[in-house]
């Protein structure tokens, strides 16, 4: 299934600042969500600024959940996934 096919009520969208200032606030909401439901994909389009400390919050994600479908990387995403060479990271 391409990341276009994947119906949105199944996709887990992020915004906003992943930086090390919502560090903890973002793990503690991920794990939340996570405890929720188990969505097949997860949309990074939404994160407007990201650090290594959202980098590591999403390599964790990736680890936990190896089969989701990391989707629509916003700019701030691709250039710090460019930056560490790390985009295989996302699914295409």
């Amino acid at each position: 299934m391409s990341a276009s096919q994947i119906p949105h009520d199944t996709t887990l969208k992020l915004g906003g600042a992943f930086t090390i200032e919502r560090a903890a606030e973002l793990h503690a909401l991920l794990l939340l969500e996570l405890q929720q439901r188990a969505p097949e994909a997860v949309s990074l389009e939404g994160i407007s600024e990201i650090d290594c400390s959202g980098l590591q919050l999403l390599l964790a994600l990736r680890h936990q959940l190896p089969s989701v479908q990391l989707i629509a990387p916003s700019p701030a995403v691709e250039q710090m996934l460019a930056r560490v060479w790390l985009t295989s990271l996302l699914d295409n």
